[in-house]
């Protein structure tokens, strides 16, 4: 599977948030900030996970 960006990931969550809303028109701006902080959340808790698990240990 390739690697998406941190652009596209936000993009695919904002489009997901506004079809589960019923497609609501002139909202663009309010999906993408609330994508936005949603995957900035999942990318933290990913490496906090990695720190804890020992894979990002450069020792």
């Amino acid at each position: 599977m390739k690697s998406q960006t941190l652009e596209e990931r936000i993009r695919i969550k904002a489009y997901e948030l506004w079809l589960e809303d019923g497609s609501i028109e002139g909202c663009a701006d309010e999906y993408w900030h609330l994508a936005r902080q949603m995957i900035e959340a999942e990318l933290s808790a990913e490496r906090a996970e990695t720190l804890r698990s020992g894979e990002g240990d450069v020792s």
